[in-house]
């Protein structure tokens, strides 16, 4: 009888170019490898041609009640695929969908664990699940559980590991930060960017935000800013789609405000032109998320030599990193005079942007897709 392949399969209903560079590094491990997923970003990258893969529910991020029914759609399928047809396959489980994490109260694969969010903390955090319910107890207990059983933990910041630290022995918990691309990821000239050029903004000092414009993310500061901003170089830039840009664009119409854009989502093979286009980046965490982890457009920012405008707690991890690389400054949401004062300064000291801009590039060395053997 033919012995059974060593596989090995990973769960992440959004996957994009970290899921790729992980599922890369089992390449020498394992003999099939099984990528579940209902959306996949490679930017970039192939997925390599060995790896199978099964599609799930896409994310839906329109709503809370949508976001439910494509986490339980997607979890349904892999639950049902890994019961049935990966019995004794190895399991590598993204906290994506959340739900993911309780196959293994039902299997009994050996499964690593990676977690980007932790639930049902971060339900509680936004008040969708209270403390005290039934379900989130229920689920404070399954976790100890699945951690319990897990043959490795991951996350990807000190903050996430405390706040798993409730659940499980801290000792047992790996952190791996993310990491970007500086061969997709590079500075590119002004006067080389067609972005720049497409959207008529050759001669303004652009302060950029890209990315989600969810209810946690406080990127209405950016219109603030733009009303209160005399220079007439100055202007914001805000890239994305959300809960809240319907509601930018009414605050930047009723305010007929003409030095800031607001933008949807742009072809991921623009990504290298849109962020390099920025002379400042904006990061914006919620009061509820700056203490837990760094988003991945941060590392992105770097790549690009771009100082960074980081908006949230000055304990935060994101504000740690700043400082410790002197990439950009850390405000308050509520502290616009002082994040005006800030932008103003780089506008008008070219040595001052520069050095900025040089430890933004020697920072995104530091992370790289090496990081990805971390998780073997």
């Amino acid at each position: 009888m033919e012995k059974d392949k060593k596989q090995i399969v990973f769960v992440n209903q959004s996957s994009g170019y970290l899921m790729l560079d992980i599922i890369d590094a089992f390449g020498s491990t394992y003999e099939e490898r099984i990528l579940m997923a209902g959306f996949i970003n490679p930017r970039n990258k192939k997925v390599d041609t060995s790896v199978k893969i099964i599609k799930l529910a896409k994310y839906n991020r329109s709503s809370s009640l949508k976001r439910l029914l494509s986490w339980s759609l997607a979890f349904i399928k892999a639950f049902w695929l890994i019961k049935t047809r990966y019995r004794k396959a190895d399991l590598f489980l993204v906290s994506n969908p959340p739900f993911a994490l309780f196959i293994p109260l039902f299997c009994n694969n050996s499964f690593r664990v990676l977690v980007y969010d932790v639930y049902p903390d971060a339900m509680v955090s936004y008040n969708l699940l209270k403390q005290d319910s039934m379900l989130t107890r229920w689920w404070w207990n399954a976790n100890k559980k699945v951690f319990a059983k897990a043959a490795g933990i991951y996350t990807i910041g000190n903050g996430m590991k405390q706040l798993l630290a409730a659940y499980v022995d801290p000792s047992k918990i790996k952190v791996v930060p993310v990491w970007t691309d500086n061969e997709f990821l590079k500075p590119l000239p002004k006067t080389t960017n067609h972005f720049i050029t497409q959207q008529k903004l050759e001669n303004k000092f652009i302060v950029l935000y890209s990315g989600n414009l969810g209810k946690t993310q406080e990127v209405e500061v950016l219109v603030q800013l733009a009303a209160k901003a005399a220079d007439a170089e100055l202007f914001f830039l805000i890239i994305g789609g959300g809960d809240k840009a319907a509601s930018l664009a009414d605050k930047i119409q009723e305010q007929g405000l003409a030095n800031i854009r607001l933008l949807p989502w742009q072809e991921t093979g623009q990504l290298p032109f849109t962020l390099a286009a920025a002379d400042i980046a904006v990061v914006s965490l919620g009061k509820e998320a700056s203490l837990l982890s760094v988003p991945s457009k941060t590392f992105n920012y770097l790549s690009v030599g771009a100082p960074l405008l980081c908006i949230a707690s000055p304990d935060s991890e994101l504000a740690a990193l700043v400082d410790e690389h002197g990439t950009g400054e850390c405000f308050n949401s509520n502290e616009t005079d002082r994040m005006l004062d800030f932008i103003t300064s780089l506008k008008n000291d070219q040595t001052q942007l520069e050095a900025f801009r040089q430890r933004s590039l020697a920072t995104s060395k530091l992370f790289s897709p090496a990081n990805a053997v971390e998780f073997i």
